[in-house]
C-alpha cells in the first residue's frame, strides 16, 4: 500500500515553517477527534493517527531532512517497529495543549511509555471518564461491613466458634447483577455507548468541544430498558447470611478479624466487600487480664498466713494448688507459671499471679477469743527489735 505524502496529509507546502505545521496539525487534530468527526469512529481514529505520524516527522528538523531526501524509506528506521506506532509519538505536550480546554481527555499526566506495545492512544486520549477508569482499574469492590461481637474471657483464652447472622446485599440471581430483566442490557442511545457526550461550540474561526459524563447512563454506556422484577433494577437483593467464624486462642480485646467477600455486593458488578468482625472481650468478675497474664486476688486466713498452708485457687483451666509459706504477709504475690492465656502469636502461655489478702474473722467463739487473747499476751512479751517501744508504751 502506497503511503501518502506527509506534506499532503497536513495540507502544507514543502517550505512550510514549523509554526505553519503546528497550526495545520492543531486544526486537523480537532477535526478528526472521534467524538466530533463526521466520519465513523474507526476511520476518524485512522485519520488521527495518520496526521500524527506526519506531524511527528515534519515538526522534527532531523526527521524532516531525512524525509525530504529519501521519502518514507528515510524515516522508517526512526520508528521502533519500522513503521509508526503511538509509542513513537514524542509530542504529548502538544496534544495536551491542543485539547486542554477539553479536560485532557482523561489522560492527565499519562506518558507514551505507559502504552505498552499496543496502539491504545485513543483509549487514553478519548477515554470515557468514569467508564474508562473502570476499564483501567477494574470494577470497584462492594462496601465492607463491620460486626461487633462480645465473648467471655474464658472463650478468649480457649478459642471459640461463633455463628453470626449478617444482613447484607448480594448480587441478584435473576438478572446476574445487571438490573435488567433476564440480564438484557442495551446500549445507551443518548451517548451511543460512549459514556460521555460532547458538544461543539463555534466562536468565530475557532471551535470548542466540551465533554461531559452522560447523565442517562452515568458514564457506563449501558442502560436498563426493562428492570428486573426481583431487584427492581438495582442489580442487588438483600439477605441475612449465617457465617461461622473461628475466634483463635488468646485473642485480644478490640481485635478485628477479616472475612473476605462477606461484605456488601457492588451494584455495578464488582466483587463483594469484606466483613470485619471486631471482637470485644467482656471483663471477668474474678480474673483480670494483662496481656497473656492473669491476675487474681484470693483470701487466706490468719492461721494460713502465719503457719503456712497448701491451698487451691481457681484458674481459667481449673483448680491449681498453691503453697503458702509461714509468715506470709497480706499483698504477697505468687506466680503460677503457664496458667495464663495462650499468647496470640503462639509462643506459649502467660502466667497467673495470685495476690493474697488476709481475712480477719468478724465473729469469734469464746474459745477463739480466749486463744487470741493468750496469743496477744504472748505477742506483748518483750522480744525483737521493737521490744523497747512496747516497753515504753
Amino acid at each position: 500500500m502506497t503511503k501518502r505524502d506527509y506534506y499532503e496529509i497536513l495540507g502544507v507546502s514543502r517550505d512550510a515553517t514549523v509554526d505553519e505545521i503546528k497550526k495545520a496539525y492543531r486544526r486537523l487534530a480537532r477535526q478528526y477527534h472521534p467524538d466530533v468527526s463526521q466520519l465513523d469512529r474507526k476511520t476518524a481514529e485512522e485519520k488521527f493517527k495518520e496526521i500524527s505520524e506526519a506531524y511527528e516527522v515534519l515538526v522534527d528538523e532531523e526527521k524532516r531532512k531525512l524525509y525530504d531526501m529519501y521519502g518514507h524509506a528515510g524515516v522508517s528506521g526512526q520508528f521502533r517497529d519500522g513503521q509508526f506506532t503511538w509509542r513513537d509519538f514524542s509530542h504529548m505536550s502538544d496534544l495536551r495543549d491542543i485539547f486542554s480546554d477539553l479536560g485532557n481527555f482523561g489522560f492527565g499526566d499519562f506518558t507514551f511509555g505507559d502504552l505498552g506495545f499496543g496502539d491504545s492512544i485513543f483509549d487514553i486520549l478519548f477515554g470515557r471518564g468514569d467508564a474508562y477508569r473502570r476499564a483501567r482499574e477494574g470494577p470497584r469492590r462492594g462496601q465492607s461491613l463491620r460486626y461487633d461481637i462480645e465473648i467471655t474471657l474464658q472463650e478468649a483464652a480457649s478459642g471459640v466458634t461463633k455463628e453470626l447472622a449478617i444482613p447484607h446485599s448480594v448480587k441478584c440471581d435473576d438478572c446476574g447483577g445487571t438490573g435488567a430483566k433476564d440480564g438484557k442490557i442495551s446500549t445507551c442511545p443518548a451517548c451511543d455507548g460512549k459514556g460521555q457526550k460532547s458538544t461543539v461550540e463555534r466562536r468565530g474561526y475557532s471551535q470548542f468541544i466540551s465533554i461531559t459524563t452522560c447523565p442517562r447512563c452515568r458514564g457506563t454506556g449501558k442502560i436498563v430498558v426493562e428492570p428486573c422484577p426481583k431487584c427492581h433494577g438495582e442489580g442487588i437483593t438483600y439477605k441475612t447470611s449465617r457465617i461461622n467464624i473461628t475466634i483463635p486462642k488468646g485473642i485480644e480485646d478490640g481485635t478485628r478479624l477479616r472475612i473476605p467477600g462477606a461484605g456488601e455486593a457492588d451494584a455495578e458488578g464488582g466483587p463483594p466487600g469484606d466483613l470485619f468482625v471486631v471482637v470485644h472481650v467482656k471483663e471477668d468478675e474474678l480474673f483480670k487480664r494483662n496481656g497473656a497474664d492473669i491476675w487474681i486476688d484470693w483470701p487466706i486466713s490468719f492461721p494460713q498466713a502465719a503457719l503456712g498452708a497448701e491451698i487451691e485457687v481457681p484458674t481459667l483451666w481449673g483448680k491449681a494448688k498453691l503453697k503458702i509459706p509461714p509468715g506470709t504477709q497480706g499483698g504477697t504475690v505468687f506466680r503460677l507459671r503457664g496458667s495464663g492465656i495462650e499468647k496470640f502469636d503462639g509462643s506459649g502461655k502467660g502466667d497467673q499471679f495470685v495476690r493474697v489478702k488476709i481475712e480477719v474473722p468478724q465473729k469469734l467463739t469464746e474459745e477463739q477469743k480466749n486463744l487470741l487473747k493468750k496469743f496477744a499476751e504472748l505477742e506483748n512479751e518483750p522480744k525483737g527489735r521493737f521490744s523497747r517501744f512496747r516497753k515504753s508504751s
